[in-house]
């Protein structure tokens, strides 16, 4: 009987060792993770921008997002306002985006996302469309606050228009 509970004691003692170095490789995985993604892609920093929807009437816009750097890759979730005359237009967008070209003082990109695309004249029902971004850019980061211009096709049933964008991140 005594033979069984020592046994059993450590068992327990390694089943709680095995635990407690996977949370000691776990934390340090991801204590790793922020340096990396500083190194290549930037921390998470901010972006606003502004530009011009190619559709049918050529509706400017203005936007702002937050951009996530997560290795070589980054993540923007963003909202735009587009101005139009007779209602009120806006999207939702996730873009991911990695580098094409990687050099230190600019760089190309391209990427692509998901988001939806809301129309709400002032006469009618609003509308709701899941669209679909592609998008290529280049950024300069020579400077505290990094401009970058972009293009974007925004594919939507339709009407698919082009996006032409130049913005600031910081």
């Amino acid at each position: 009987m005594e033979e069984y509970t020592v046994h059993r004691l450590r068992s327990n003692q390694s089943r709680g060792l095995g635990i407690h170095v996977v949370v000691l490789l776990a934390a340090i995985a991801l204590a790793a993770l922020p340096s990396t993604a500083q190194a290549v892609s930037g921390p998470i920093g901010y972006t606003i921008f502004g530009g011009l929807y190619s559709a049918a009437s050529d509706d400017m816009f203005a936007g702002a997002g937050i951009r996530i750097g997560l290795g070589g890759f980054a993540v923007t979730p963003n909202a735009e306002y587009i101005f139009t005359d007779g209602g009120n237009t806006y999207s939702f967008n996730a873009d991911g985006t990695i580098p094409i070209v990687p050099l230190g003082v600019a760089s190309l990109y391209g990427g692509g996302g998901i988001g939806w695309l809301i129309s709400d004249p002032d006469v009618g029902d609003s509308n709701t469309e899941t669209v679909i971004n592609a998008l290529v850019g280049a950024n300069l980061s020579a400077l505290p606050m990094k401009p970058y211009g972009q293009i974007k096709h925004v594919f939507v049933d339709g009407d698919d228009p082009w996006v032409f964008a130049v913005g600031i991140r910081f």
